[in-house]
């Protein structure tokens, strides 16, 4: 197939730079892709070639980028060669050049790959690695360059062996052959460049290898130097004013124009015409790979198609019984012979489109986790609307009980792989990954790769440290960047935000830090295993993309991203909701006690679960506590699990933002009248009270009355969603209109249709997606409310969960009366664990599951490894003191002072300080005392007698090590202070009459800017204290006025009234002032090993 006509018009010698490093050259390139092809184009260039730094990250999205701006693109690779094998991995080989790989041809693009997965796999020594006798034996299809100054000839040039870099060139030579080698010349106004330019083109008069002529371009324009310059220290962990860092000493490595190049090339010109040629020469396609999942294996007696309708049919026969007994009791909506024809539909359309080996591998790595007792979800997104899914256990919602749409799920006009998210444990969707591996190939699984770029608040930290700016100052300036400003907006905000413009921040000074960061954003700093994608391929993974070993979870990845991945292959989402966790943990704990207890039995129609939605109080509840979904169940009025999915969709911003809930909410307790201009409308309509909410009900509308198919329909509500910046909506308005009138429904009919598929732009849920989100949250009230403790143990597990950190959560805990006992090295799990409690009043009675023990991975600064040996070595008989600890752990000393400061060594040695005191004693007596030595060779120093920290200091010294407060939430101990002033808890100020003025205390906690229609700032947080939490609202005038006070004072005191928000109770600041705490006097003046100011972070 050609390439697409070039654009601009080809000049008659044009010149191609063979040798570019896009930012996914990792911190040392800042060509941006799309902005690298704008710009290729603005310079009339035809082609241009992507040479990242040993990988091919970006090729995919390079090749089809190039594509659709009209150039030609070239697939390569600065490769890192060793000079010995290389996986010899010691300091002898620590050594390595530069090498520019092209690939020609489908089998050289074959053989980069190959390369660029052995660098990783096998020669991974601080860099990914080859040798030459791997490049000999995959050099078939490629075209090589010498390389820049780190290239071998290069380096052996520049030492005045020109020999030797004869030899070395006709080495190479033999490798790739004579019409595939070319020597590179650059120059970048370096001294090095001046000697090594013309000895290399003396080499390639002697040896008759042709020069071509390339500049390193790791930027995209002059001006981008000094951006480029930042990264380089980001990524070596240099400041700009150390002298021996790495840099560009130029401002030349950039992508220049045909003219620039021939300014300093003139002499060769035949070096720069020969780009285009080899860029010519360089034909490689992306393609997606044929039939690219393996055939599933199935009996000798069947076909997959046959076993795959055996096995569902199997199914049905186990879901019928269920749909029988609610056939008996009056409660089944469909009957059951509706049900046989819609799965006979369903099996013969998957048939028809082979998809029958997809469905029986999902099948079986499902059927795999549950029969290894994996946690597997409910099913989400539009395979809930799939009948055969219910039947072979993919999905557990009936769809025809809530009116799911199988063609929302599978078209045939739409001929592209079903999808179907999957959501297991997080802690084991690792095995379903190694099933897939074992069962298939290892060669042939793979997870899809996730670059991270830099945040705002990482990229002001990145710049400010390597300009040397102190920590202190970085913090400070940090700290005051949230709220959604984005890097590319930094610099408005110091203007514009209260809590920067008031912070006595020296404007100029910082200013070109922020302007430095906005150039940096998105620029990709790593890269790691993506959290759900995994490919599953037909044949060797790595006969198209190169596979590596990501950093930190050491799993074998592909160096696409999913967007990149999604060209060339089909992928399996092997999810994890942290809501799931929360349930399957909670069963766990609630199976050693009652072994027959599943969530699955937990009714989803208690009428106390509804009770506790329509209250709000639904902090911890995972898809459900944030102040806008309790705010929504409270207005709601939620009262079954319709309701419930309605408010988990009618939030999202596809449905039509805060206008679109009220009337929808209003709609659905009688508030406000409504009425269908059709009776097909209230088919489509008349659950969600004539507001669209769902995804498939936007179909529905297209297909009904414009007579759009099926997959018409769905193509034009995706594009709605995904065009929306450029208003799609607003192109098809006329036809829309158009083909309703014509179908006989009127003028007035075609706006109304027009208006409700337009105005469903943003991101929404599909139906199955909302009522398994619902469904989570059901349980999970029902868990909390029955199981609190079990409950609240497996949500401290699962962190980060849900809205909310475990500050809340162990607040929220106490206040439901369940006892949170800090960490202790004799008795704490390495995670949360459910523990009995002895009353406090009466020693004797025991509650059991009455408490939840911190578990050891929560304390800051303790490496896993610790922890778990903690549990370990305790199988030998519980710690005797601090003493005998440190002599059987052997713990840094920083280790041991944070367990010591949260009171993991209270229970043996109560006084806390005495212990901090006498800590490195007791490293000093451990080494000693430790493993070999004779039994009571050393005695036990004595702990010194000094004052203990008082119960506020420790309570401040939880917080900061833990990140959570254990036997009482800080605010506790200003009580009395606040109680005194007139001052009310949060729990109080919750329970005022609308309009009472009053003043709280309290942590601000979760600040949120959410978009209003006004375009007026309105601030929203949660005031935190002992009892509970208040959702405070502070307008446009407050803000600019106090907003320094709530951002950066971690307690502040609110003077305001109570708001009655249909039902759901609020404050609305008038003033916000910081409020110092009497804790912060409580720590004495005597250095710890955490600071002050940090231990009031609320």
């Amino acid at each position: 197939m050609p390439f697409p006509t070039i654009h601009p018009p080809v000049p008659e010698k044009p010149f191609v730079h063979l040798h570019c490093h896009t930012d996914y050259s990792l911190l040392d390139g800042a060509c941006e892709i799309s902005r690298l092809m704008k710009l290729v184009q603005r310079l009339g260039q035809p082609a241009v070639a992507i040479t990242d730094h040993g990988n091919l990250f970006g090729a995919a999205e390079f090749f089809f980028s190039a594509q659709q701006h009209g150039v030609h693109p070239v697939i390569g690779c600065e490769v890192y060669v060793t000079r010995q094998d290389c996986r010899i991995k010691d300091e002898t080989n620590k050594g390595y050049n530069h090498l520019t790989l092209l690939a020609e041809t489908q089998e050289g693009y074959r053989n980069l790959v190959k390369l660029a997965t052995t660098a990783s796999l096998e020669g991974f020594y601080y860099k990914p690695r080859i040798d030459k006798t791997l490049l000999a034996q995959h050099s078939k299809g490629l075209i090589a360059l010498s390389g820049c100054l780190k290239g071998e000839i290069s380096e052996t040039l520049e030492a005045n062996r020109y020999d030797e870099a004869r030899r070395l060139a006709y080495e190479y030579v033999d490798i790739f052959g004579r019409q595939n080698f070319f020597l590179e010349i650059q120059h970048h106004d370096l001294d090095k460049d001046r000697k090594v330019m013309p000895l290399t083109c003396r080499l390639s008069m002697e040896t008759g290898i042709p020069l071509v002529a390339t500049n390193d371009a790791h930027y995209l324009e002059k001006s981008d130097h000094r951006a480029q310059d930042i990264l380089t220290c980001i990524n070596s962990g240099k400041k700009v004013s150390d002298r021996d860092r790495l840099s560009f000493e130029t401002e030349e490595f950039y992508l220049k124009s045909r003219d620039e190049m021939l300014a300093i090339f003139r002499e060769v010109e035949d070096a720069l015409d020969r780009t285009w040629e080899i860029a010519e020469r360089c034909q490689v396609r992306l393609e997606k790979v044929k039939d690219s999942f393996p055939r599933f294996d199935v009996p000798a007696e069947h076909t997959t198609d046959t076993y795959f309708e055996y096995v569902t049919r199997q199914g049905w026969e186990r879901r019928r019984a269920r749909l029988e007994r609610l056939e008996a009791a009056g409660r089944l909506r469909h009957p059951i012979p509706e049900y046989e024809e819609r799965l006979e539909r369903e099996i013969r359309l998957i048939q028809q489109m082979k998809f029958s080996g997809y469905f029986l591998i999902v099948w079986d790595f499902i059927r795999y986790a549950k029969s290894k007792g994996i946690p597997v979800g409910p099913g989400r997104g539009s395979a809930a609307g799939s009948l055969v899914g219910y039947c072979l256990g993919i999905t557990d919602i009936d769809p025809l009980e809530y009116g799911l749409l199988f063609e929302r799920f599978l078209n045939p006009e739409r001929i592209s792989m079903p999808d179907i998210d999957i959501d297991f444990e997080a802690a084991r969707r690792d095995e379903v990954r190694d099933y897939l591996a074992r069962k298939y190939g290892e060669d042939r699984v793979a997870t899809v790769a996730a670059f991270g770029a830099y945040c705002s608040r990482g990229i002001v930290r990145g710049v400010g440290k390597v300009f040397g700016l102190p920590e202190e100052t970085i913090g400070f300036l940090a700290k005051r960047i949230h709220g959604g400003v984005s890097p590319d907006r930094l610099e408005e905000a110091l203007e514009k935000r209260p809590e920067l413009r008031d912070s006595g921040v020296p404007k100029e000074r910082f200013r070109w830090v922020f302007r430095l960061a906005s150039r940096l954003m998105d620029i990709p700093q790593n890269v790691r295993a993506h959290s759900s994608g995994v490919v599953v391929s037909v044949e060797p993974i790595a006969c198209t993309v190169p596979v590596m070993r990501s950093g930190i979870e050491s799993v074998r990845i592909i160096q696409w991203d999913k967007r990149s991945a999604k060209h060339c292959f089909d992928k399996f989402d092997l999810l994890c909701l942290r809501g799931h966790d929360v349930l399957a943990g909670t069963q766990e704990r609630v199976r050693l006690q009652d072994p027959s207890f599943r969530v699955e039995d937990v009714p989803i129609d208690d009428p106390e679960v509804y009770r506790t939605m329509r209250s709000g109080h639904l902090v911890g509840i995972p898809q459900s506590a944030s102040p806008a979904m309790r705010q929504a169940h409270v207005r709601m009025r939620t009262e079954n699990l319709h309701d419930a999915s309605l408010v988990q969709a009618g939030i999202r911003p596809g449905v039509g933002g805060a206008v679109k809930l009220n009337e929808l909410i209003a709609r659905r307790r009688g508030l406000k009248p409504y009425a269908f201009e059709h009776p097909e409308m209230e088919r489509m309509l008349g659950l969600t009270y004539g507001i669209v909410v769902f995804q498939e009900q936007v179909d529905q509308l297209l297909q009904t009355f414009c007579g759009y198919t099926s997959g018409e329909a769905e193509d034009i509500r995706d594009a709605i969603h995904k065009r929306r910046r450029e208003d799609f909506a607003e192109s098809i308005r006329a036809e829309v209109v158009r083909r309703v009138v014509e179908r006989g429904f009127g003028e007035e009919l075609a706006a109304r249709v027009y208006e409700l598929v337009a105005g469903f732009k943003g991101y929404g849920f599909a139906q199955g997606h909302a009522l398994a989100f619902a469904e989570i949250s059901i349980r999970s009230i029902y868990c909390q409310q029955n199981l609190p403790a079990p409950y609240f143990a497996a949500l401290l597990n699962a962190q980060p969960a849900g809205y909310y950190g475990p500050c809340t959560i162990a607040n929220e805990a106490r206040n439901r009366g369940v006892a949170v006992l800090g960490p202790d090295v004799n008795f704490s799990g390495y995670d949360f664990e459910v523990e009995d409690v002895r009353s406090e009043n009466d020693p004797k009675i025991v509650v059991p599951a009455g408490g939840v023990r911190v578990g050891l991975r929560q304390v800051s600064g303790v490496s896993e490894q610790l922890a778990r040996g903690i549990v370990r070595e305790r199988a030998n008989g519980l710690y005797d003191s601090v003493f005998d600890f440190c002599a059987r752990l052997r713990p840094n000393r920083d280790e041991l002072e944070r367990l010591i400061l949260c009171g993991a060594f209270d229970r043996m040695h109560p006084n806390r300080r005495a212990v901090l005191w006498a800590s490195r004693a007791a490293l000093d007596w451990s080494a000693g005392a430790g493993e070999g030595a004779l039994p009571l060779r050393f005695r036990e120093p004595e702990l010194p007698e000094v004052e203990d920290f008082s119960e506020r200091e420790k309570a401040i010294l939880e917080r900061r090590v833990l990140g959570m407060d254990v036997r009482r939430h800080l605010m506790a101990f200003e009580r009395g202070r606040v109680r005194s002033k007139g001052g009310l808890t949060a729990t109080e100020a919750s329970r005022l009459a609308p309009g009472t003025r009053a003043f709280v205390v309290g942590n601000p906690i979760r600040l949120r800017f959410p978009p209003t229609q006004s375009g007026r700032r309105v601030l929203f947080f949660d005031l935190e204290d002992e009892t509970g939490l208040l959702n405070v609202t502070v307008f446009e005038e407050a803000y600019q006025r106090d907003g320094h006070a709530i951002v950066c004072s971690p307690y502040a005191t609110v003077l305001g009234e109570a708001q009655d928000r249909d039902g759901y109770m609020a404050f609305l600041a008038h003033r916000v002032f910081p409020y110092r705490p009497t804790l912060a006097a409580a720590v004495p003046e005597e250095p710890l090993p955490v600071g002050a100011a940090d231990f009031l972070v609320g």
